[in-house]
């Protein structure tokens, strides 16, 4: 039997981890935290 690792979520902004199933998206389907509520947009090609 395999297992597969949890996907999550790390806020760039204040550092925490957390359960992508936890994790909301705004009206443009970019991650906001649960913290602190900072909207992660994805990154750039060359980032």
């Amino acid at each position: 039997m395999s297992t597969q690792a949890e996907s999550t979520f790390d806020c760039p902004e204040c550092d925490v981890t957390a359960p992508s199933a936890s994790v909301q998206y705004d009206a443009l389907g970019y991650a906001v935290c649960p913290v602190c509520s900072h909207t992660t947009a994805p990154s750039r090609a060359g980032d």
